[in-house]
């Protein structure tokens, strides 16, 4: 029986990779579909959030990935180069109606601009309550590593498993918790095997590999878990492709500009510092624990990337190991409106520059890079030598 939630694919149902290609360019797709069948869809804003949690509830669990960061009312409530782009597109489809298909747009503050998307809203509906806002809820998740947080975020997790069932009207017990977080753990095993076809000799473009990681913040994670996986199995015969191998580090990247301006001139990204690509996984949730609900709130209090870690030693050991792992060169991106990755930016420039290894720096929206900046990636690519 065909899957409703994949139903609204008119692409080549026989082809997986297709598959995954359409639904991270209609990111939307399942959850209007799954809206459309009567299931309850909870909108997300960040991968801090518990997928598992909403999905044991009965729910649908999609990241909003699409808005208009235009919208005319959004001047109205919100400043002008405060906010990044994705942030403002998420206020303005929750302000427009676009997100009436919703039960709940869960916020996470583990970045600080979406607790501000979260307070804006609360104040957008206070002002004007004839507004077709969703039902808004923050997950307090902290990533500050001490004993204190670690209470209080698994504290809040309990408050949202409530939050939750209110929503949906359906209890979350054990065998939900557990069905749901092997789906979860099914789509991150899938994950690490497209990840192996980029390192350590890349069979996919970096490009490509985010369009095909993408999906699994999209569709049911079991459904991603099969189509990954033949992805994965029709690639991985792949030569392996010639050219620098970089990564990208800096601000999180939510779409493929950069990764295909980088590539378009001889290079290969073989990983990216955030959580639509490389950190995306990370490991499995601990289903044999004897408190699920624990074994869910560590794996994203403590095994989920976050805009803001602390100490510094835990925010840049993935750079650290991945700088330094057969890569040729290193991009950083720190986009206009970057507010918090490039505090991080001159220790690890540091980082590199102890060891020799190649670097540029990005300042421009990746979704409109410059002929002077296409010109500086060239030269930086044909200037990094192989094998530094």
């Amino acid at each position: 029986m065909t899957n409703p939630d994949l139903a609204a694919n008119p692409g080549n149902a026989a082809d997986p990779t297709a598959q995954l290609m359409w639904h991270y360019e209609n990111p939307a797709a399942a959850a209007m579909a799954s809206a459309a069948g009567g299931t309850p869809v909870v909108g997300i804003t960040s991968n801090t959030v518990p997928w598992e949690l909403i999905r044991a509830a009965g729910a649908f669990p999609c990241v909003i990935h699409s808005g208009n960061a235009h919208h005319p009312d959004i001047p109205r409530f919100m400043e002008e180069d405060v906010f990044e782009k994705r942030i403002r597109a998420i206020f303005g489809a929750a302000i427009s109606g676009d997100l009436q298909h919703l039960s709940l747009l869960l916020i996470s503050r583990t970045s600080e601009q979406e607790y501000k998307l979260y307070l804006y809203l609360r104040e957008v509906a206070r002002q004007d309550p004839g507004r077709r806002i969703p039902p808004v809820y923050l997950y307090d998740l902290l990533h500050t590593r001490s004993s204190e947080s670690y209470s209080y975020g698994l504290e809040r997790t309990l408050r949202l498993k409530e939050r939750l069932e209110a929503v949906t009207g359906k209890p979350i017990n054990g065998d939900a918790l557990q069905q749901a977080i092997e789906e979860s753990n099914s789509a991150r095993k899938a994950i690490r095997k497209l990840l192996g076809l980029r390192r350590p000799e890349p069979r996919i473009s970096g490009a490509k590999a985010l369009a095909l990681i993408g999906p699994s913040y999209f569709v049911r994670r079991d459904d991603y878990a099969r189509l990954a996986e033949e992805s994965v199995k029709s690639m991985e015969r792949r030569n392996p492709l010639s050219g620098k191998r970089v990564i990208i580090t800096g601000a999180s990247l939510n779409n493929r500009s950069l990764h295909q301006a980088v590539e378009m001139h001889g290079a290969v990204v073989v990983a990216e510092d955030g959580w639509w690509g490389s950190q995306s996984a990370g490991g499995d949730a601990d289903n044999g624990s004897n408190d699920l609900l624990k074994a869910i709130f560590e794996k994203y209090y403590l095994d989920t990337p976050s805009p803001r870690l602390f100490p510094f030693e835990i925010a840049d050991a993935w750079f650290q190991r991945a700088s330094t792992d057969g890569i040729d060169g290193v991009i950083f991106y720190l986009p206009p409106e970057d507010c918090v990755a490039g505090w991080d930016y001159p220790r690890r420039r540091r980082y590199l520059d102890e060891r020799g290894i190649p670097h540029l720096l990005v300042r421009e929206d990746a979704m409109s890079i410059s002929e002077e900046c296409h010109a500086r990636i060239e030269k930086f690519v044909r200037n990094t030598r192989v094998g530094q």
